[in-house]
């Protein structure tokens, strides 16, 4: 999809695994990944790991959302985030996600994110142990960037 930026379509050149190297990752979903960590450890909590499984599901909600020109956690077809975590691969049925459309910059998303509970309580909730980053910047759409965090735990075993 034209303007997409996608976690996705880079591990697809790199064949990367699930788990991504941070010298494979977009720069937007590095510096969401940093902020969310560095948050995260002021609460005490652990750091996220970046996940391609939860990227993936994040950027095709974020381009969903663009072209589809709608903004809620519902996708297009009815999915939720739990359903798409998991068509993408994820093996966690413990998982939160944060949206946000119109914002230019990881920077001011994230701490857009941290006003507001909801998404705070999130990004500090020590239980999730991976994160998915998508982004969108689809010129002409309804809010033009589109954002999607998707966090999530494995089942413990």
């Amino acid at each position: 999809m034209p303007g997409l930026r996608s976690t996705a379509a880079a591990l697809a050149l790199l064949g990367a695994g699930p788990l991504l190297l941070a010298a494979s990752t977009p720069p937007v979903e590095q510096q969401l990944l940093d902020l969310t960590n560095t948050a995260r450890a002021g609460a005490g909590c652990p750091p996220l790991r970046l996940n391609a499984d939860l990227s993936e599901a994040a950027t095709e909600h974020s381009a969903d959302m663009a072209h589809r020109g709608f903004f809620d956690h519902t996708g297009s077809e009815g999915s939720d985030p739990a359903s798409r975590t998991q068509a993408a691969g994820y093996p966690g049925d413990y998982i939160g996600e944060n949206i946000a459309a119109g914002y230019d910059s990881a920077e001011t998303v994230f701490q857009k994110w941290m006003e507001t509970a909801v998404h705070r309580s999130n990004i500090l909730n020590c239980k999730f142990t991976d994160l998915g980053v998508g982004h969108a910047d689809v010129p002409g759409s309804q809010y033009r960037t589109y954002w999607t965090q998707d966090l999530g735990r494995p089942p413990i075993r």
